[in-house]
């Protein structure tokens, strides 16, 4: 039995250690197959987006730590994609010839806010907050059916592996009053989505960042049985930014997986994503 983790972030975006102290913990924690993901630049700068300056440094950090550490633990590299609406997405022009074992396409913003910025669903409340008051009136079924229309142009746009996070606007949108995850327009929204993921043939992350704080996955446990009775593919990952949590929520959320009838999630071997069987031990080899 072995793990696995494809969404990783270190201090070349906003991890909080380099990528050699992932690599050692990953070796520790039972990974045998581990993958970089981290935010890829931006249009604009962030604060948690790696600068266009750093990616040669990261390609070469990468292809030493993949070979120091050939016979303990199969590297891979990725990025973590942005996609906002008429701004970026992983066809940008940085992205050209880009040599990638894989990418994630993600949301983390949605439409501007102001002239010079744009609405972040996963920063801080109180931007969160802000931003659904300026755009939406404070509706967040509103900011939910926005939030998934740009997730399925995401989708549609295509040209990345997995998608990442799936419904992570519930992050924030837990926290707001008479937003209730188990209505029925809330399940119409993702089911849309993970009809057209399965349509493109992507990749599902299951994300475990939040479980062992706030309980929950994105995608929310509750759409597991459907994931499962649809037949979309699924990789389990941490997102994690700490070295601690290379493999954090992993236990509950196999059990659970298992539990809604899965029997495989995809792998990469030899630049190929291939499904392997899994128990609520990790993966068989």
């Amino acid at each position: 039995m072995y793990w696995s983790n494809y969404h990783s972030h270190c201090t070349y975006c906003d991890g909080r250690s380099s990528m050699e102290d992932f690599v050692r913990f990953a070796i520790a924690k039972g990974l045998k197959k581990y993958g970089f993901s981290s935010h890829a630049p931006l249009p604009f700068l962030t604060k948690w987006t790696m600068p266009e300056d750093d990616f040669e440094d990261y390609e070469k950090e990468f292809y030493r730590l993949k070979d120091k550490y050939k016979n303990e633990i199969e590297l891979f590299i990725g990025l973590e994609v942005d996609y906002i609406q008429g701004c970026s997405d992983i066809k940008n022009e940085f992205f050209t010839n880009k040599k990638l074992d894989y990418s994630i396409g993600s949301i983390h913003y949605l439409d501007k806010i102001s002239k010079h910025e744009y609405w972040s669903i996963d920063g801080d409340f109180e931007t969160f907050e802000k931003g659904l008051n300026l755009l939406f009136g404070g509706d967040i079924q509103s900011a939910a059916e926005r939030f998934f229309e740009i997730t399925r142009n995401m989708i549609d746009k295509g040209d990345f592996d997995m998608v990442g996070h799936l419904d992570k606007i519930t992050y924030h949108g837990l926290k707001i009053r008479n937003f209730d995850i188990e209505s029925k327009w809330f399940y119409r929204l993702v089911t849309d989505v993970l009809e057209l993921i399965k349509t493109k043939q992507m990749i599902l992350e299951i994300n475990t960042k939040s479980l062992n704080e706030h309980g929950i996955t994105f995608p929310h446990q509750q759409f597991y049985p459907l994931i499962n009775e649809m037949d979309i593919p699924i990789v389990v990952n941490s997102d994690c930014h700490y070295p601690t949590n290379v493999t954090a929520g992993f236990l509950p959320t196999f059990k659970a997986l298992k539990n809604a009838g899965f029997k495989t999630m995809h792998q990469l071997f030899e630049n190929e994503w291939q499904p392997v069987e899994f128990d609520e031990g990790g993966l068989r080899f």
